[in-house]
């Protein structure tokens, strides 16, 4: 008898409506989805910086600690470390100690891919 060949998803984009869509609701624990989408719209962002009429002069690049990012996310800290690190050493994300935060961007490779 011939064995199924599982079928995997290689790539995909998904749009803002798909996105909105499958998103935990409320406050419950982010699943991983809705966190790797929370971090990517962080990082995108950035942190604005405005001036006293309130105009933004400049962006930050996105930092936070991982206690902020498990309070967010309501996960363990241990969880947000070991998850972020699985986005590391897939060159998704990079980040760079800064204190006690860490400074998050994009890795270089995947600036292309992830954001359109």
């Amino acid at each position: 008898m011939k064995q199924k060949k599982k079928s995997t998803v290689n790539w995909m984009a998904i749009g803002h409506e798909l996105i909105n869509c499958l998103r935990t609701k409320d406050r419950h624990r982010l699943s991983r989805y809705d966190a790797f989408v929370w971090l990517m719209e962080s990082i995108g962002k950035g942190i604005p910086v405005c001036n006293e009429q309130g105009e933004q002069i400049h962006v930050l690049p996105f930092t936070a600690s991982y206690m902020r990012l498990a309070e967010e996310w309501n996960w363990e800290r241990h969880t947000v470390q070991q998850f972020l690190d699985e986005l590391a050493a897939l060159s998704v994300i990079s980040r760079q100690r800064k204190g006690n935060t860490f400074v998050f961007s994009l890795a270089r490779k995947s600036h292309k891919h992830l954001l359109l």
